[in-house]
């Protein structure tokens, strides 16, 4: 009976995971088709300032195309494609996922703090830097429209549970949308950078650790915080 639930859970997803990228790939597809037409009225009556106008419409949804598809592959290679665990300080990973996205970091005036004396944990080590990568660039853009972005990344206890955190002060996120975050191509603020695949990425690695994701938030204005749990490592076996 568990391996039936299993199988109908896992066919069920793959069924929402069909439909929507059937749908955000088709979006970018009439996009092109739309703007093709225009190319041919601005060629026939020589308005070349509308004609690069139009071009550069179809080379974003191009591009668009580009990023939804690599993002999949992305997705579709977690699982297929990772290295044995290893036990690696918490905070090495933490720092390495930082380094990633200093950029946007700096860019965008946001403070980030590590806490000190993290734990070891027993893991990919380059799965979950890409999963925290992922979480940091997420809090980062959310939180930098406050007067004073900050990210904090760090642990607590719950009932001898260590639990993970990336915590930011940005816009949060209403009650009533918390459960869709780790959905494909869920973006509760449509305007913003990314495809929507990154969450989801996160919790398949997260999950395929062994772990569990959610995310915190008081709603609107109130920051978020997206927890996680990890196998916990030793010392000795960080390399």
């Amino acid at each position: 009976e568990a391996v039936v639930q299993e199988l109908e859970s896992k066919n069920a997803e793959l069924e929402r995971f069909t439909y929507t990228v059937s749908h955000d790939l088709k979006s970018p597809l009439i996009t092109m088709r739309g703007f093709l037409g225009f190319l041919r009225k601005d060629a026939e009556t020589g308005n070349m300032e509308r004609f690069e106008l139009d071009l550069a419409r179809i080379i974003e949804a191009t591009n668009k195309m580009q990023r939804l598809l690599e993002d999949l592959l992305e997705l579709s290679r977690v699982g297929r494609v990772i290295s044995s665990p290893i036990g690696v300080p918490f905070e090495t990973i933490a720092w390495e996922a930082v380094a990633q996205v200093t950029g946007r970091i700096v860019e965008r005036g946001v403070k980030v703090t590590v806490s000190e004396e993290l734990p070891y944990v027993y893991v990919d080590q380059s799965r979950m830097v890409e999963a925290l990568q992922n979480l940091i660039d997420n809090a980062v853009k959310f939180a930098a429209p406050m007067p004073e972005p900050r990210v904090e990344i760090g642990t607590r206890q719950e009932a001898g549970t260590v639990i993970f955190y990336v915590c930011d002060n940005g816009i949060g996120i209403d009650p009533r949308y918390q459960h869709k975050v780790f959905g494909l191509f869920e973006k509760l603020d449509a305007q913003s950078e990314g495809t929507g695949v990154g969450l989801a990425l996160v919790k398949r690695i997260i999950e395929l650790h062994g772990g569990k994701i959610w995310v915190e938030s008081g709603g609107l204005g109130q920051g978020a915080c997206f927890c996680f749990t990890l196998p916990l490592g030793r010392a000795e076996k960080a390399v």
